[in-house]
């Protein structure tokens, strides 16, 4: 069941370099939450510091294809989404990171963020997450659904283990 939504001013902006520590912050909270759906091939551990860490933040200001996001509603940190062009095809994009705080959660925030992300990258798309989170997978078969252009394909990848989707949302391919 959707939270009941008020009118909300949902801004989302590319993250600057100097704000990348919010960016870090607020990826702790995704991992604590993606934890849950540990399993013996990945393991989300905390560091000596108390941190999970997450390797690849800098390279969205190091590497061209790489598209950090913040959605803030009615000016209040409320999620991020990190976006990446898959190596050696600029034209294929794949959601990297995704998260909506809870208290978001159920409202359509997160739809209405990945429709802003789609809408900003046109081209091929890959989105793929742990066969364990079924809240993720209702998710991104919905977003999918609505968002692409023609057929799309669901599979299961990494030995069954996660979830994949692959699709375009552009006749511009």
């Amino acid at each position: 069941m959707m939270r009941k939504r008020l009118i909300m001013n949902i801004d989302i902006f590319i993250v600057s370099c100097n704000k990348k520590h919010v960016l870090r912050s607020m990826l702790e909270l995704c991992l604590h939450d993606l934890s849950e759906f540990d399993d013996e091939y990945t393991s989300l551990e905390l560091n000596e510091a108390g941190l999970y860490g997450y390797n690849y933040l800098d390279y969205y200001w190091n590497e061209e294809g790489r598209f950090p996001y913040l959605l803030s509603i009615d000016g209040k940190l409320a999620g991020f989404s990190l976006i990446k062009t898959v190596e050696g095809d600029s034209l294929t994009f794949e959601v990297a990171e995704f998260f909506i705080l809870r208290k978001y959660r159920k409202m359509g925030i997160g739809k209405e963020l990945i429709n802003r992300m789609f809408s900003l990258h046109k081209g091929n798309w890959t989105i793929d997450t742990a066969i364990k989170n079924t809240v993720a997978q209702n998710f991104w078969r919905n977003a999918v659904k609505s968002n692409a252009i023609g057929e799309f394909e669901e599979t299961l990848i990494e030995n069954g283990r996660r979830m994949m989707w692959t699709f375009k949302n552009c006749e511009c391919i």
